[in-house]
């Protein structure tokens, strides 16, 4: 059975009264005749005046009323920004050149250029940190990372670092070396990662996400952690967040036994997609999985924090493009001051032009995909 499409409320009850007020009149024309309608027939005539099909503004509206209508609307959703033709274009062509730089350098995970460029940087940082913390490798493995991830592992522990759902009784599945890092609250990088590490490494718990739940789950201690250090409980807070720092440096490139790329640690704040157990999204056998599920099988594929820099590279490009030619284009083109053509934060004009490029940016990222 087909369903009437929705419609205005606003604009039923305009038509009901349009055919009301039809009726008061046919019923005041026919007494300066001379006789009466009766209740029945104006009833009728109101009816036939309702059409069954959704009231429409052009019902009451002519062409041009509502033409006038469109234009004052689209003035005013544009009221103070004044973006020229050129604004636009230059706008656009920053965000077209800044998704040709996301489409070429960018790619699959470990695979484009700026991942591998991204990739050695954390490198070098991970073995920097281990250097600062007393970290001495053997003659001939100075360059090795592997080497400082292990040295960072053995002096930054953590009992919350379960790896296999057999580690936790099985209470959460499923639980692998390639998911642990986005399961587990304290390898977040961010404020709720810290929290949960601080947590964890008080009462000697661990806390997961169970994406199929929707929920936390959490774990009596194994006995693994390491006592915090200090006197006072600030003392041991600070010892929790050095413990938390370090810990995540030993995973920020994966762990000392992964062959190659390994699983990093995953984006700030993606953890409240575990939280998401909603929504029906088919995999290659045909099963329907939750959003939460599809966002953990995104971070097994590598889109962890080194992916997720990467990907920044052509947004701060673009960025920094559309802000030069807004500067530019006012300078040379407009005539303006120095002063007055840099772009400020709160200018209608350069939210606009910052819009249109990301925009276009988009648009070539799902038109050109790898």
């Amino acid at each position: 059975m087909a369903t009437r499409p929705k419609t205005d409320p606003y604009l039923e009850r305009l038509r009901a009264i349009q055919a009301e007020t039809t009726g008061i009149e046919a019923r005041i024309d026919a007494l300066e005749s001379g006789y009466a309608i009766d209740a029945d027939t104006v009833d009728k005539f109101i009816e036939s005046q309702v059409s069954s099909r959704p009231a429409r503004y052009d019902d009451f509206l002519a062409e041009g009323e509502i033409k006038d209508i469109a234009l004052r609307h689209s003035q005013a959703m544009n009221k103070g920004v004044e973006c020229d033709a050129l604004d636009y274009a230059l706008a656009a062509v920053c965000g077209l050149l800044s998704g040709l730089l996301d489409v070429l350098l960018v790619g699959s995970p470990g695979d484009g250029v700026l991942d591998a460029a991204t990739d050695n940087m954390f490198g070098r940082m991970v073995k920097e940190f281990a250097g600062k913390m007393g970290w001495s490798p053997r003659e001939g493995n100075e360059g090795s990372l592997q080497s400082a991830i292990g040295f960072l592992e053995r002096n930054f522990k953590v009992g919350y670092d379960q790896a296999k759902h057999t580690d936790v009784g099985s209470v959460i599945k499923p639980l692998t070396p390639k998911n642990h890092h986005a399961k587990s609250a304290g390898h977040y990088p961010d404020i709720i990662g810290l929290i949960g590490s601080i947590s964890n490494q008080f009462t000697d718990t661990s806390t997961f996400f169970d994406s199929k739940k929707g929920s936390f789950v959490y774990v009596a201690g194994t006995g693994k952690g390491v006592e915090l250090k200090g006197d006072t409980v600030s003392a041991k807070v600070f010892a929790g967040f050095v413990n938390w720092l370090g810990h995540c440096m030993s995973d920020v490139t994966g762990s000392s036994g992964s062959q190659s790329r390994g699983q990093g640690l995953p984006i700030p704040f993606t953890e409240f997609f575990q939280l998401c157990n909603f929504g029906k999204f088919p995999n290659d056998e045909g099963q329907w999985q939750s959003f939460a599920t599809v966002m953990t099988q995104v971070y097994e594929q590598g889109y962890d924090l080194r992916h997720g820099v990467a990907a920044t590279f052509p947004v701060v490009i673009n960025d920094l493009l559309v802000r030069a030619v807004f500067t530019l284009k006012r300078r040379f083109a407009d005539g303006l001051s120095w002063e007055g053509c840099l772009p400020k934060g709160d200018s209608p004009e350069m939210q606009r032009m910052a819009t249109v490029g990301v925009g276009a940016m988009c648009l070539v990222d799902l038109g050109m995909p790898l």
